[in-house]
C-alpha cells in the first residue's frame, strides 16, 4: 500500500533512512560465500547477473556456463549487497539443488533459476516470518502452493526477501520495508521511499540478486515498489494465483506476482505459478492495434507528484509517434470512494486465526500484539495500531462479503464502462490501486521514467480480468518503445 502526498513521503524518508530503528532481532548473517568455478571470468560473471532468463538459458545451453554458476553468482551478490536488507534468508543448498539440474529444451524457461521469495510465501525449509519477530524462528509444514508449482517447474528457491512487516498492516506509522527481522530496506538509488510491501523483491530485482522475484498484493504491494525502484512488476487477476501457504492481510484481494528486469520475465513468472493457460506469444498484435486511456480523473490527477504530468506528456508523445492511438478517460468518482479499511482489518484477522490454526504459535493476532507488546524496541518500534484495530474489529463475515461484493460491484462496473472506449488502461505508479484492487483486475507497472531527483516512477496498465497474458503481451510492445 502507498500513500503520495509530500508530507508522507518526507516522512517515510526520515523513517527510512534518518531515524531507522535497529532490532535485537534482525537477521545478521546471511551465511559464507561459496567459491566460483575458476575458468568463470569476471566478464561472464558480470554478463550473468545482467542476463535476462532466456539469455541465461541460451548461454547454459551453449555450454559457456552451467546452472551451478548462475547460482554461486547470484547467491554471492546477495551478500555484496546484504547492506541494502533486501533478503532475510538464502537458501544453503541452492548450489548443490543447481549442481543436479541438466539442460533441455523441454524445461520450463525457469528451470535452473534462482527465485526469491517474499516472506510471507511460506517456505518448509526456510524460516517464513513476514517480517515479525514472534515468527522469526516459523517453519510452515508445508510449501505454498506456488513455491511447490516454482519446484516443479525446476526453479531454485534462493532465499526470502524483506517486506514491511505483515505486509504493510502492522502500523499506520510504519515506515515501508522495514520488519523487526529484516531491518530497513533501502532504496538502491538514493534517499526514495523504497515502496511497500514488497520491497525486498522489488529491490533484489533492481540490484539483479535473481532474474525473478516474487511478492504479494493487496493494495499496491506489488505495484508501488515496482514502481518506485524502475522494475517490471505484474499484480495478476485475483484468483488465478493460489493464496493457499501465503500469510494472508484479506483473502478478497491478495495475489502473489511477479517482478523482474523485463516485461517477459514477468510473464516466466506469472506461467510459473498459475495454474491458469497464459502465452504472450499467440498474441500477434501489434501496439498500434490497441487504444490507451489515460485516467485523467481529478482523484488522479490531486495524487500527482512534481514531474508527473511531465512523464505522462512524454510517454503520450513516444505513443504519438509510433503511431498509438490514445486518449483521456474519466472514471465513476464512486469507484475510488471504496474504502476497504473494514475489509482489511476483519480477514486480517480471521486469516491470521485460519492459517496458524494448527500451530503452537501464534494462533491468532492478539498472541502478536501481546508478544510484541513484551518488547516494543526491538518487536514493534513503529507501533501496531492496525493489529490492534484488526483485534477489536465486532464486524462479521456476512457485513464484510456484502462489502466485498458492493466494491467490486462498483469498481467493476466503473472500468467496464472505460473499456468500452479503449482497450487498455494508464496512470502512473499506485495512483489507481483502489480501482484494480477492489475489482480483482490485473495491473501491470513498467520502469523507464524518472522525477528529476532520480527517483524512478513506473507508467502502469490496467485491463480486463483474466486478459493477463494479453496484458503482457502488450507490455512487451511498450517496453521496446520506452527503452
Amino acid at each position: 500500500m502507498g500513500f503520495n502526498s509530500a508530507a508522507y513521503l518526507k516522512d517515510q524518508v526520515r523513517k527510512q533512512y534518518h531515524d531507522a530503528p535497529t532490532s535485537s532481532v534482525e537477521v545478521e548473517n546471511l551465511g559464507e560465500r561459496f567459491p566460483v568455478r575458476a575458468s568463470l571470468t569476471e566478464e561472464m560473471m558480470r554478463t550473468i547477473v545482467k542476463s535476462d532468463v532466456d539469455a541465461l538459458q541460451k548461454y547454459v545451453k551453449s555450454g559457456k556456463i552451467n546452472y551451478e554458476d548462475i547460482a554461486t553468482v547470484f547467491f554471492n551478490r546477495v551478500l555484496d549487497y546484504a547492506s541494502y536488507h533486501a533478503v532475510i534468508s538464502l537458501n544453503g543448498d541452492v548450489i548443490e539443488e543447481a549442481r543436479q539440474c541438466i539442460y533441455s529444451d523441454t524445461n520450463d524457461p525457469l528451470y535452473g533459476l534462482p527465485v526469491l521469495l517474499k516472506d510471507n510465501i511460506a517456505t518448509k525449509t526456510l524460516p517464513t516470518t513476514a517480517g515479525a519477530a514472534i515468527l522469526k524462528d516459523y517453519y510452515p509444514k508445508e510449501d505454498a502452493d506456488i513455491v511447490r508449482s516454482l519446484k516443479e517447474k525446476g526453479a531454485l528457491i534462493l532465499g526470502k526477501v524483506n517486506l514491511s512487516e505483515w505486509a504493510n498492516f502492522m502500523s499506520t506509522d510504519s515506515a515501508n520495508g522495514y520488519s523487526a527481522v529484516g531491518g530497513q530496506t533501502r532504496h538502491p538509488e538514493g534517499e526514495f521511499d523504497v515502496g511497500g510491501s514488497s520491497s525486498g523483491s522489488a529491490v533484489a530485482v533492481r540490484l539483479k540478486l535473481c532474474p525473478v522475484a516474487m511478492g504479494t498484493e493487496t493494495a499496491g504491494s506489488i505495484i508501488y515498489p515496482a514502481s518506485q525502484n524502475g522494475v517490471a512488476g505484474l499484480k495478476p487477476t485475483w484468483g488465478i494465483v493460489s493464496q493457499s501457504g501465503i500469510i494472508p492481510l484479506a483473502k478478497a484481494h491478495d495475489t502473489a506476482g511477479p517482478m523482474a528486469q523485463t516485461v517477459r520475465d514477468c510473464f516466466y513468472g506469472l506461467r510459473a505459478i498459475t495454474d491458469v493457460s497464459c502465452d504472450i506469444d499467440t498474441y500477434t498484435s501489434k501496439v498500434t492495434d490497441y487504444r490507451f486511456g489515460f485516467l485523467a480523473d481529478e482523484h488522479i490527477k490531486s495524487t500527482y507528484r512534481d514531474d508527473d504530468e511531465a512523464i505522462l506528456r512524454k510517454f503520450k508523445h513516444i505513443l504519438k509517434d509510433n503511431g498509438v492511438d490514445y486518449t483521456d478517460v474519466m472514471i465513476d468518482e464512486a469507484a475510488y470512494e471504496v474504502d476497504i479499511m473494514d475489509v482489511l482489518t476483519y480477514q486480517f484477522k480471521e486469516g491470521v486465526k485460519t492459517f496458524f490454526k494448527n500451530d503452537i504459535t501464534p494462533r491468532t493476532l492478539l498472541d502478536v500484539y501481546q508478544f510484541n507488546e513484551q518488547d516494543l524496541k526491538n518487536h514493534a518500534p513503529h507501533g501496531q495500531d492496525l493489529i490492534k484495530q484488526s483485534i477489536d474489529t465486532s464486524l462479521k463475515e456476512e457485513l464484510i462479503t456484502k462489502q466485498v461484493m458492493n466494491h467490486q460491484s462498483i469498481t467493476k462496473k466503473a472500468l467496464d464502462q472505460a473499456f468500452e472506449e479503449v482497450d487498455i488502461l494508464v496512470t502512473l505508479s499506485n495512483y489507481a490501486t483502489t480501482l484494480y484492487a477492489s475489482s480483482g483486475y490485473p495491473a501491470l507497472t513498467l520502469p523507464g521514467f524518472k522525477r528529476s531527483t532520480g527517483e524512478p516512477v513506473g507508467v502502469t496498465f490496467i485491463s480486463p480480468a483474466n486478459k493477463d497474458s494479453e496484458l503482457l503481451h502488450v507490455g512487451t510492445r511498450i517496453e521496446a518503445l520506452i527503452k
